[in-house]
């Protein structure tokens, strides 16, 4: 049965490394891509928790790195914390609003290019920063959130019947 979740969620990972790079990696909001394997990775921390969500986030950043040629881990680093983040801030939540979804996946995204472009800066790439890294950061946030009610109910579809069964002894 792990085997099953295991090759459904590495799917998930290529489909939305493929849609990111090819069909929205030209359809930019003022200069920002959305980054929709953080999109999958807050999805999967709201539903299944911090451990699969860091575990996916950091799949999904590796990929995103070694496809794009950014500099290898600092994107996994970042997804890996969101993931984590988000799933642990989730476990804290009694009541969810209809309205969670959306104002996670615009915080998340936020934080994370936002952790991403600190990283960077602090190793050294001084093309990433300043103005440019805040408005890119923002608008990316708003684009994750207005994808949000499209992706997010699949996602979530498909990490509920990916949760293995509990069995009571």
């Amino acid at each position: 049965m792990i085997w099953k979740r295991t090759l459904l969620l590495f799917v998930l990972l290529l489909t939305g490394l493929l849609l990111e790079t090819s069909v929205l990696g030209e359809a930019t909001l003022l200069g920002a891509k959305p980054p929709l394997l953080l999109l999958f990775t807050v999805a999967l921390a709201l539903g299944e928790g911090p451990a699969l969500a860091a575990g996916f986030g950091f799949a999904g950043g590796l990929l995103t790195d070694l496809m794009t040629g950014l500099p290898a881990g600092l994107t996994a680093l970042a997804y890996t914390v969101v993931g984590y983040a988000v799933g642990a801030i989730r476990a804290q939540l009694q009541a969810p609003s209809t309205w969670l979804p959306m104002t996670m996946e615009f915080a998340a995204t936020l934080g994370g290019l936002m952790l991403y472009g600190a990283v960077a800066l602090l190793l050294g790439q001084e093309a990433v920063g300043g103005r440019t890294l805040l408005v890119t950061a923002v608008f990316g946030a708003c684009y994750n959130a207005l994808l949000t009610p499209f992706l997010y109910p699949p996602v979530r579809a498909l990490a509920a019947r990916l949760r293995p069964a509990r069995v009571l002894r």
